[in-house]
């Protein structure tokens, strides 16, 4: 088989299948790369969802707010009945702030006003905080958010009675709000406690003028996480009388970003936020093991930050598995094809040119593309010797022993002179018994040495003595063609046979 065509089917083979494993690749390389946006959009989309609960509840208490101030406090004759559940903690009073008094209040209420006659009235509609948890979205929203609840702490902070209510327990002797009551009784300074949890003053102008704001990640003074705290202005007769803040822990980003559907990607990929004015990395998911990144995406989580999603290549590499073994099976599939079938094509070409009853081959090996050959190795002054061969007394053998043995004898002497020259050289029945032998880097005088390997060949496996032979030798020159020098040869091979006939006369 040649050794060339087996290199260029394979060369070719492997540009098929590499394409088209390259445009798999990139097929998948794209899908994943959609599927970091579907990650990054669902995670945005549980914050916009908190972010919608929150407004709802601010919208609700704002209601509330206004519905009894319009109809009169339902709650005026049960104030002195509320107030004498007030307790006082140093400073601090409220409801709730050591012991669950409350009843009807699920949360701790904490002010440094005394006056419970201004902020009791207020406790019938802080209920609604912790009724909209479970179902603040109306039933005709556009929103379909299914995905995880965030364990959000949501505290409103009263500006008209300077009172901080969070919808939780918290005992009083462990913690105060102090960031948010100042000491010296006056009212809440939002401006001071706005900057205290990293919202500038355009953001606080923005707040009062109706909208929703962000804040940065900070450190939470009560639980010690790091969090963003969302903040909607609750409204009394379009002034606004306190702010409701919600407080996303950093650690349940992650959870919403979860990529449930496939959990093994999950535990490659890595989730960072970049601080935009600082440049700093808040990471809040790592990858159990870390190579190198392959799939980035990066886009706008909040006016402040950039969110960083990554795929490690480890991922890549183990989901598509598959893939690397159907391109190495297709491969090899496809080259043991090509193999078998260079080999079946060269088997024909063989036989195509190959004598069958020496082996050697016969007259169709003699091609122009051959005689170029032969013709570039004299010009490279690379000698090459033609001998002409033929069998004495064939046609008497054929007369008194019958064809059989005559074959026989021609078999021996294609037998002899295969074995006499090496694999470079072409031995050639160019019919009868007439043969051609073709010697690659042989001068005319080492050509000599064939002919003495052919009688020591014959001498072995001619015990009968049938085979006998006249040969002529001619190396060609600079001019010669292949033709011209086996003519030559020929001619000589005659002048040797008569020679022989007259010595014999």
């Amino acid at each position: 088989m040649s050794r060339q065509k087996y290199i260029s089917a394979i060369v070719l083979i492997l540009a098929c299948t590499t394409s088209l494993f390259a445009a798999l690749v990139f097929h998948e390389a794209r899908n994943l790369q959609n599927y970091m946006e579907y990650v990054a959009e669902n995670g945005k989309s549980a914050l916009f969802h908190e972010e919608s609960i929150n407004q709802n509840i601010a919208n609700r208490l704002s209601r509330a707010f206004f519905s009894r101030q319009s109809s009169g406090n339902p709650d005026e004759n049960k104030r002195p009945e509320v107030c004498q559940h007030v307790e006082t903690v140093g400073d601090i009073s409220g409801f709730n702030l050591v012991a669950k008094t409350m009843k009807n209040l699920e949360g701790t209420l904490q002010t440094r006003n005394p006056s419970c006659e201004e902020w009791g009235k207020d406790t019938g509609a802080l209920s609604i905080i912790h009724q909209a948890e479970n179902g603040a979205l109306p039933k005709y929203s556009f929103s379909n958010y299914t995905g995880y609840a965030f364990r959000n702490i949501r505290y409103y902070i009263d500006l008209s009675h300077n009172y901080i209510y969070i919808n939780q327990l918290v005992n009083t002797h462990d913690y105060t709000f102090s960031n948010w009551l100042e000491n010296n009784g006056s009212g809440i300074n939002i401006v001071r406690s706005g900057h205290t949890i990293t919202i500038d003053d355009n953001a606080l102008n923005d707040l009062f003028q109706g909208a929703t704001i962000v804040s940065h990640i900070y450190q939470d003074g009560y639980t010690k996480n790091n969090i963003i705290s969302m903040l909607a202005p609750v409204f009394l007769n379009d002034k606004v009388k306190g702010i409701l803040i919600t407080d996303v822990n950093i650690n349940d980003l992650a959870v919403s970003f979860k990529t449930v559907d496939r959990p093994l990607l999950w535990k490659f990929l890595s989730l960072y936020v970049t601080d935009n004015a600082t440049g700093s990395n808040i990471i809040f998911h790592e990858p159990i093991i870390k190579s190198f990144d392959l799939i980035n995406y990066e886009g706008t989580i909040t006016q402040y930050y950039t969110l960083h999603i990554k795929l490690d290549a480890i991922y890549v590499i183990i989901a598509n598995l598959w893939l690397v073994l159907l391109y190495v099976m297709t491969t090899w599939i496809l080259c043991r094809y090509a193999r078998k079938q260079l080999m079946r094509q060269e088997a024909l070409s063989r036989d195509n040119i190959t004598d069958a009853m020496t082996g050697m081959y016969n007259r169709k090996v003699i091609t122009p593309e051959f005689e170029q050959k032969i013709r570039a190795l004299v010009d490279r002054n690379i000698p090459v010797t033609v001998i002409a061969i033929d069998s004495d007394g064939l046609k008497k053998i054929n007369d008194t022993l019958g064809h059989h043995m005559g074959d026989k004898a021609i078999q021996y002497l294609g037998l002899a002179l295969r074995n006499a020259i090496r694999k470079s050289d072409y031995g050639i029945r160019l019919g009868g018994d007439e043969f051609c032998l073709v010697l690659i880097d042989y001068s005319l005088k080492k050509s000599r040495d064939v002919i003495a390997r052919v009688q020591k060949h014959l001498l072995a496996i001619d015990k009968d003595k049938l085979v006998a032979f006249s040969w002529g030798s001619y190396q060609l020159n600079q001019d010669d063609t292949l033709e011209a020098a086996m003519l030559r040869a020929d001619n000589l091979l005659y002048q040797h046979k008569r020679s022989k006939y007259n010595e014999r006369q």
